[in-house]
């Protein structure tokens, strides 16, 4: 792109100067078209003289003058062209940049994964107020998406209104298209659970998303077990309990419900599926991945992983 910058400038510049020549000329040369016998060929002959043995008041006269106004439009359109060339050329290189999925965004991207209850939520938060990244997740995505009714939101609506699992192909689109803006680029961002699954791994690279950082919380299942089961809802707030780490007021007891998902036996199936997904995804960023201990206090885990970040 520098080479057609400098060949437009010097276009340009080499017209001006013409230009200028020509413009200088006419006070003393004529310019006269000699048709040559027998050939349709013609040659400007110019001669100091002829405009004085013409008696011509003014060289600019005639068919001069659109001549004149074409080689100065020319040189003004000459010179202007390398800043829109310019723009043009960085347009098309943009445009295959994001069909190649690559350079969709400037920013940094830190990716935080970890089991149900490893408390990723509250380090995300930390994570935010510290760094100033865009916190966004998948589900937050595609919700967009669909209300705002974008394209690649209503091809999504089609899966999810007939209860099918969202393909990764679309997921990574939707994710490139949200990296592209410019809130991301400007202050890089924490996408919280992406990748979920290899295939989802294997699309960010093939899509060119570089992962600056991928955080990982470990915890042992018992301890998140132990987490999940004390877990109560208070369905009049929405406020979320524990009975041994966060007990709630004695008043509200009786209201509290003990959710499905809390369960022990669901809890260990859902660690299961998140062993199985995490095995498989990890390769893909063990350049940049980072073990956290999540077992201490929030506090120290966020210790831990400032650490990790700096």
């Amino acid at each position: 792109m520098a080479d057609s910058r400098m060949r437009s400038r010097a276009l340009g510049l080499l017209l001006a100067a013409c230009l200028v020549l020509c413009l200088g000329s006419w006070s003393f040369v004529s310019p006269r078209v000699v048709l040559r016998p027998g050939t349709a060929q013609s040659t400007a002959v110019a001669t100091a003289s002829s405009w004085n043995s013409a008696g011509a008041s003014s060289p600019v006269t005639g068919s001069s003058l659109p001549a004149v106004v074409f080689l100065g439009a020319l040189g003004a359109l000459a010179a202007l062209r390398p800043s829109a060339a310019s723009a043009s050329a960085r347009k098309e290189q943009k445009i295959a940049r994001q069909a190649r999925g690559g350079e969709v965004a400037s920013g940094s991207i830190v990716v935080i994964a970890g089991p149900p209850a490893a408390g990723k939520g509250t380090q995300c938060d930390k994570i935010k107020d510290k760094y100033g990244f865009v916190h966004i997740s998948t589900g937050d995505i595609l919700r967009e998406n669909v209300k705002n009714g974008t394209p690649l939101g209503l091809e999504a609506k089609e899966y999810m209104d007939t209860g099918r699992l969202v393909p990764s192909a679309l997921i990574v689109d939707l994710v490139k298209d949200r990296l592209n803006e410019s809130d991301i680029k400007e202050k890089g961002c924490l996408l919280d659970g992406f990748p979920r699954a290899p295939d989802q791994a294997q699309a960010m690279v093939d899509a060119g998303i570089k992962v600056d950082k991928f955080l990982l919380i470990k915890v042992p299942d018992d301890t998140l077990v132990e987490r999940g089961v004390g877990r109560r809802l208070d369905p009049e707030t929405g406020d979320i309990y524990h009975l041994k780490f966060k007990p709630p007021p004695a008043d509200i007891v009786d209201r509290l419900v003990h959710r499905s998902d809390d369960q022990e036996e669901k809890i260990r199936t859902r660690l299961q599926a998140f062993h199985d997904q995490i095995d498989g995804i990890l390769p893909f960023f063990k350049d940049v991945a980072v073990e956290v201990d999540g077992t201490a206090k929030p506090d120290d885990v966020w210790k831990l992983i400032q650490k990790a970040m700096d």
